[in-house]
């Protein structure tokens, strides 16, 4: 490995998990590339988008149909050496053979070497130390992945973590310390590579996020997960920049009493929102304004100065997490805009975003809902409806008068947006948190 490098290399990778049932696969990759250097990583997509299969050939417990996977300029599938220096947290557990949790650790310390009194250091940090007196016989599934883990993160001069959903279905009392423990390995020059089909999970701790769509690493975003729910398209007079979704939970006070009708009534002539919608709540006393805006702070102050001149009470405001629903519609979008791009006869991979450390190749723009694709360019597939629709304010949606009731109703630019969200498959989750 060239001091520097990256650690992790993917070259045009084949492969198919054993994770579906009698062994046959859920997903597979089909020319899978990536260069992975030392941080946090986290690979977002589902098991049918081949995150198990990817999870096998990095651990080495697999090795590829097609392609190359090195991880220290080393095939993991070939190098027993590699193989040590991996940690990995499969999607099931499989601890070594032993009657308790004390006799399964020290099988596993013994072969990297390590004396089996270390398995007390290796589970008293995530609040596991009870567990080493158990009968492993007597664990839960998520006990068992928990136990795995903190095997995991006690690899020793780890090179890589490979970590399939490290927070969820892990019966950790606190995910804080493991936390705390994959940002001191990554700092520490190690990969840490999360597969997760949660963006809360992945924008919460990764420096990186790697959107694998159908077996190929299609998109790589900032791990603030801001842009997730975008896709770049072609700049173009007058187009739309990046736009954020905000949540405004409205306290309904009494029937006739200015509420999230009210605000959504100000916000339909409003600069700075650009599309929402209003709905009531599961309780009568609450309702819900979605609202689509280029700023989240200029929205947000919109929103409390028109909640103070209209009298309204508003109980919370929140910018939710994108779902993976939302990242695969958006990623659709983004090989709709860059493989018209690549040259004839190009790779499947070639018109996905640049890995870390290359060259820029143009902008990238936010609009998850209300982004119109180029001209010929639509994807495949009928439409997704969107949650926010846009378009000009109805003649309903002024104030109530006193004693007037709604459901909800949609507020909009004076623009006309079309919902250009493309189709997306099944997102296949298996944790939907």
């Amino acid at each position: 490995m060239i001091p520097g490098g990256p650690i992790v290399v993917l070259e045009g990778v084949r492969a198919r998990d054993s994770a579906g049932e009698a062994g046959r696969p859920r997903g597979s990759l089909s020319g899978a590339a990536a260069a992975l250097g030392p941080g946090v990583h986290a690979v977002l997509g589902a098991p049918e988008d081949g995150t198990l299969a990817l999870a096998e050939v990095l651990a080495g417990r697999a090795a590829p149909l097609a392609g190359r996977v090195l991880v220290a300029g080393r095939d993991p599938f070939r190098s027993a050496a590699t193989r040590a220096r991996i940690g990995v947290l499969s999607i099931a557990p499989e601890l070594p053979d032993g009657a308790s949790v004390a006799s399964c650790m020290s099988v596993a310390l013994r072969a990297r070497g390590a004396p089996a009194s270390r398995a007390a250091a290796l589970l008293d940090p995530l609040g596991l130390a009870p567990l080493l007196a158990r009968r492993r016989a007597s664990l839960s599934f998520a006990e068992a992945r928990a136990i795995e883990l903190s095997l995991a993160l006690g690899v020793p001069q780890p090179l890589l973590l490979c970590l399939v959903e490290p927070f969820a279905d892990v019966a950790v009392p606190s995910p804080a310390p493991v936390r705390e423990r994959l940002r001191a390995l990554a700092a520490g020059g190690a990969c840490v590579v999360l597969i997760t089909s949660s963006t809360v999970d992945a924008s919460a701790l990764a420096d990186r996020i790697h959107v694998l769509d159908r077996g190929v690493v299609a998109r790589t975003e900032p791990g603030d997960g801001e842009r997730l729910a975008g896709a770049p398209r072609s700049a173009a007079p007058g187009a739309a920049g990046s736009e954020v979704e905000l949540h405004v939970l409205v306290h309904e006070r009494a029937p006739g009493a200015p509420g999230a009708r009210a605000l959504a009534a100000v916000f339909a002539g409003s600069p700075a929102v650009r599309a929402g919608a209003w709905e009531q709540g599961p309780v009568e006393a609450s309702s819900t304004l979605r609202i689509r805006a280029a700023d989240r702070e200029a929205a947000a102050l919109a929103i409390l100065d028109a909640a103070a001149r209209e009298d309204v009470t508003l109980i919370a405001i929140s910018s939710p997490a994108p779902s993976l629903h939302d990242v695969r519609a958006a990623t659709a979008l983004h090989l709709a805009a860059v493989r018209p791009a690549r040259s004839f006869g190009a790779p499947v991979g070639a018109g996905a975003a640049p890995l870390p450390g290359a060259p820029p190749q143009g902008p990238v723009a936010v609009a998850a809902f209300d982004v119109r694709a180029p001209p010929g360019q639509e994807p495949p597939g009928p439409p997704l409806p969107s949650p926010i629709l846009p378009g000009a304010a109805p003649a309903d949606m002024q104030p109530a008068a006193p004693g007037g009731t709604a459901s909800g109703g949609q507020i909009g630019s004076d623009a006309p947006v079309t919902d250009g969200s493309p189709h997306a498959t099944e997102a296949g989750r298996q944790h939907d948190r």
